[in-house]
């Protein structure tokens, strides 16, 4: 029986009605066309620390020390819940064998850049953080690839999006086994047509990553996740267009599919 490969996304652009205001932020292309191909994991990091639904609206605020998340009526300060919630949260995604993430984009949560940050003293923000679940999950997990709904409006964006999922994909297939120098090696080669196609040097770049790795004698597993690490930092650029419809027909579990290709 074919299994479909895990995305984590978050909930409320799965349709779930848990933003502060009750209501939902559904992206379609997810819900309707991405849910046939994906077995779909919602995570929203506020609900899941305890806040109600509605609830106010919360904030990145730096006190000059830090940044911390906090209710925008009263300071209710919930960096302490979301830190916790974070690091259990991403563990047991990734455990569960996610191969991406699809982030709210402009949560003070799960925005990946430019969200907005509040200076005590200050009324207006600089749109120059990084929401505080995203942050956490994105450093434990640099390998993992991940992009905000905003990115997948465009075809394009979302068509590499989807190759990049499929890359790691097959990556932690292979790993599944356990990694060798050998393994590493074939995969690399195996990928090397996908490299060349969407980041120029990359090839060349990541093959010097694993003779380096081996000649210093590090262990198999390590040079694994250094190399999709560097890959997906490498890959996270778009630079060539593709098809949506050919990536999701190589995708694990024989996928099959009617999306658009990219215009």
């Amino acid at each position: 029986m074919d299994v479909k490969p895990r995305l984590a996304v978050s909930s409320c652009l799965l349709g779930q009605k848990v933003r502060n205001n009750g209501e939902a932020a559904e992206f379609t292309e997810i819900t309707h066309k991405w849910n046939g191909h994906f077995d779909l994991i919602g995570v929203c990091p506020e609900v899941g620390v305890g806040m109600g639904v509605p609830r106010p609206k919360t904030r990145l605020l730096n006190d000059g020390n830090s940044i911390r998340l906090v209710d925008s009526i009263n300071g209710e300060d919930f960096t302490g819940r979301i830190l916790e919630y974070a690091q259990v949260q991403a563990d047991a995604l990734v455990a569960s064998g996610i191969c991406g993430f699809v982030f709210k984009n402009d949560s003070p949560s799960c925005g990946l850049e430019r969200v907005n940050v509040y200076r005590d003293g200050h009324t207006r923000a600089t749109r120059d953080g990084k929401g505080m679940f995203a942050k956490i999950f994105t450093t434990l997990y640099p390998h993992i690839p991940v992009v905000d709904e905003e990115r997948l409006k465009d075809v394009r964006q979302a068509e590499h999006f989807l190759a990049r999922v499929h890359f790691f994909s097959l990556w932690r297939e292979v790993g599944l086994s356990g990694w060798t120098a050998q393994t590493l090696t074939d995969f690399h080669n195996a990928n090397k047509q996908f490299l060349l196609h969407r980041s120029p040097g990359a090839k060349r770049r990541l093959g010097r990553l694993i003779t380096s790795g081996f000649d210093n004698s590090e262990h198999a597993e390590t040079v694994a996740l250094t190399y999709m690490t560097e890959a997906q930092k490498t890959l996270n650029a778009l630079t060539q267009k593709g098809s949506i419809a050919n990536v999701m027909e190589h995708a694990p579990g024989k996928i099959t599919h009617n999306l658009p290709s990219v215009k």
